[in-house]
């Protein structure tokens, strides 16, 4: 389709690079995200983008993005007996790489434009405990990466405004195909504790800037 695009067209766009950053709003979906709540973070990095027409285009971007969230119902060791009232946090650090179909209604590159696409996400880093029924924190804080994915399968949708021929305002959803966390178990003090099935769900607000292009 895209071959037949960029033979056709005669007003290609060309190659632009781009920065662009944003809000985020991160929460958990799945099996297990009872009582989820949504976490503030923050995505920023660059853009690629090739025109092939005033109307379409693909792009590709590599994007740092702070996703994570909280959710009720996560089992402790509290002595020897396993508890299931807990409320588990976390933070996490990944790095986006969506490759997307950018469809734009306007004239020259400009106005309201629609995208969406497959996205690839590297867990970098991450930071989650849990907190006991009274709100207590059970423990200490975990830092590893150990159990969780660390290549994540997902998707993104969204749609946003180009101003100019350079910046522009966007929101999109994306959501995770994979899991958080590996489907496994972990043994603690001869209790069986399984990793939760949740997968993260961000909406993202951004603002992008383009350079280059005819």
């Amino acid at each position: 389709m895209l071959l037949g695009m960029a033979g056709a067209a005669n007003a290609q766009t060309g190659l632009k690079l781009g920065l662009k950053g944003g809000f985020n709003m991160a929460t958990f979906s799945g099996a297990d995200s009872k009582g989820s709540e949504y976490k503030a973070g923050f995505a920023a990095g660059g853009l690629l983008n090739y025109g092939f027409t005033d109307m379409f285009s693909v792009q590709g971007e590599l994007l740092y993005s702070q996703k994570g969230g909280s959710r009720d119902g996560a089992t402790y060791l509290s002595g020897t007996t396993v508890k299931t009232d807990g409320t588990y946090k976390s933070t996490l650090g990944y790095i986006d790489v969506p490759i997307l179909l950018k469809v734009n209604t306007g004239d020259d590159g400009k106005g309201l434009f629609f995208e969406a696409g497959p996205q690839g996400s590297f867990v970098m880093h991450q930071r989650s405990f849990t907190e006991d029924g009274s709100g207590k924190q059970v423990g200490s804080s975990d830092t590893s990466t150990d159990q969780l994915n660390k290549v994540v399968i997902g998707y993104v949708a969204g749609l946003g405004y180009q101003i100019t021929s350079g910046l522009g305002l966007g929101v999109r959803y994306t959501g995770d195909f994979s899991q958080v966390a590996k489907d496994q178990s972990t043994t603690v003090g001869g209790v069986t504790i399984s990793n939760p099935n949740i997968h993260n769900s961000v909406f993202q607000f951004q603002v992008h800037y383009l350079f280059g292009g005819n």
